[in-house]
């Protein structure tokens, strides 16, 4: 009997010694994020201003939703590695300030701009992700986890007008339709803070807020830019701040 009780400490004690030394180490961990939010372009630039001269539009009309997916690697308890990849899609109408057509009604076009970063960056977490607690070593989630960090990538662009736009010829002004599109590859930077509430062993709420930096250069084609004198070098801003609400399984 004796023999037996002692083979069965002697067990108990090896798989204990086995589990402690199997365990995930804190920081090892990783995580799948996804994420939804509001994008609010800042329109710094020469591009805005002229399209909210010569129309009735304002860079705040495409103020609206994005979404993403990512994924969270862990260097250490105190700093992530993440890879990230967004979409964001808003259209707006507006009317020429100046003119309107031969029954007084608005000349109206619509505008578009669809952007998608794909990013990579690291967050670092000021208090860790885990903490030890307890003779046996045991990791314990703090509760909440916040966060900051930057990052880099690049923005896959596209900005398209359709609808009736005014050729002010000297011999007076004329309506015409038309259909004006660009696209590019422009790089990005961001900062991000957010803080994440965990729900559950592997699911966490997150919180997130970042401001983005990235700049293009569209085509001189455009009815906004078109205006004498030309402005062919003329930036358009596709920066803005963004804020999210997302989840995150971590396994």
């Amino acid at each position: 009997m004796r023999r037996l009780l002692a083979a069965a400490a002697l067990a108990a004690a090896s798989l204990l010694t086995w589990g402690t030394a199997t365990a995930v180490a804190p920081g090892q961990d990783g995580a799948f994020n996804f994420r939804f939010g509001g994008f609010f372009p800042t329109g710094n630039s020469d591009f805005w201003e002229q399209n909210e001269t010569k129309f009735t539009l304002d860079h705040s009309d495409f103020n609206g939703g994005i979404g993403g997916v990512g994924y969270t690697a862990s260097i250490t308890n105190y700093f992530e590695f993440d890879v990230n990849a967004e979409y964001y899609d808003r259209s707006s109408r507006s009317a020429h300030r100046e003119f309107v057509d031969v029954n007084g009604d608005l000349i109206l076009h619509d505008s578009r701009l669809s952007i998608l970063p794909l990013t990579v960056g690291f967050r670092v977490l000021p208090v860790g992700r885990y903490a030890r607690r307890g003779a046996e070593g045991r990791r314990y989630v703090r509760r909440p986890v916040p966060y900051f960090g930057a990052g880099i990538g690049m923005a896959y662009w596209e900005f398209e007008e359709q609808g009736d736009f005014v050729f002010d010829d000297p011999a007076g002004p004329t309506i015409f339709f038309d259909r004006l599109k660009d696209s590019g590859l422009e790089f990005e930077k961001h900062l991000l803070v957010g803080i994440e509430f965990p729900v559950a062993p592997e699911w966490n709420i997150t919180l997130e807020a970042r401001r983005s930096w990235a700049e293009a250069t569209p085509s001189d084609a455009f009815p906004s830019l078109a205006s004498s004198p030309p402005d062919p070098g003329a930036k358009m801003d596709l920066g803005g701040a963004s804020v999210y609400l997302g989840a995150s399984l971590r396994f």
